[in-house]
């Protein structure tokens, strides 16, 4: 007996996409990240080179990690505390 493979369907959801100050938005799409990028058309993501992470590092910038709300300040991060 041969067995089928099963197919896999993609279904579009409704999210609610929300910014600070903002209405919030009913927006159809297959992922949330999906929901989010249609409605920040602006912004980008890539993967950071090391003269990215040396030239904002540099700068002060903090480094954010998903699920916590506080960034870690750019001189933790690099090990760099008296």
């Amino acid at each position: 007996m041969k067995t089928e493979k099963r197919k896999y369907v993609r279904t579009l959801k409704t999210y609610v996409v929300t910014e600070t100050g903002q209405e919030d938005r009913l927006v159809r799409a297959y992922t949330p990240a999906e929901a989010i990028k249609h409605c920040m058309p602006t912004l980008g993501v890539r993967a950071a080179t090391h003269d990215d992470i040396i030239e904002l590092m540099a700068a002060g910038a903090p480094v954010e990690t998903v699920g916590y709300r506080e960034a870690i300040p750019a001189d933790e991060s690099a090990g760099l505390t008296d």
